[in-house]
């Protein structure tokens, strides 16, 4: 349930210091590499659970994929899309201490490597790179999209990840519940639009 809380500070931190994380996003991408780095040697210690059982960069993704699904009528919609390349590039950084560990694990033989989960990560690589603006100036608009166009895959087996590896009942309660809410919004934008994006 630790996600919901995340899912609740990212929200306010959306409303109440979006030009701030836009105009600093440097500095913060710094400062969470730095912690993740931290999260990955500290691995063991409880401070560090959010980063290596991924709940931190599952909450950052979800806000990045509950926006291309939000009507525009809803203001949080104009909060979240201003930074959402923001939220998808610290998402990457945080997630990745959770990716190498279960990955080492799974190479090393201590358990069954997640094949859902690391080729969903492997595929999220060049939307990472691709989403600073002097790699995306460096593309033309439909090659940009064309890449970006895999978090709709990565979405998909992030889904099966989670439900095949959750810890807890209420945590498949709260993953089948996000994802349903996902995709239920996301059929009745398409029908509206008939555009993805």
């Amino acid at each position: 349930m630790i996600v919901v809380l995340f899912l609740v500070i990212l929200t306010l931190l959306a409303i109440y210091t979006n030009p701030f994380i836009r105009k600093h996003n440097t500095k913060i991408y710094i400062v969470a590499t730095l912690l993740s780095i931290l999260a990955f040697i500290f691995k063991d210690k409880p401070i560090a659970t959010p980063f290596i059982q991924g709940f931190l960069g599952l909450s950052f993704f979800y806000i990045v994929m509950i926006t291309g699904a939000i009507d525009k009528k809803y203001k949080i919609k104009s909060k979240f899309v201003t930074l959402r390349k923001e939220y998808s590039i610290i998402g990457f950084i945080v997630i990745t201490p959770h990716a190498l560990n279960y990955t080492i694990q799974g190479l090393d033989g201590t358990r069954s490597l997640e094949w859902f989960g690391l080729i969903s990560f492997l595929l999220m690589v060049p939307l990472f790179i691709t989403s600073f603006i002097k790699i995306r100036k460096k593309m033309t608009s439909k090659t940009w999209y064309k890449i970006q166009s895999l978090a709709y895959i990565i979405y998909l087996l992030l889904f099966i990840h989670l439900i095949l590896n959750y810890t807890q009942t209420i945590n498949l309660v709260l993953y089948l519940f996000l994802f349903i809410l996902y995709f239920v919004l996301k059929t009745i934008k398409y029908a509206k639009t008939g555009k993805l994006r």
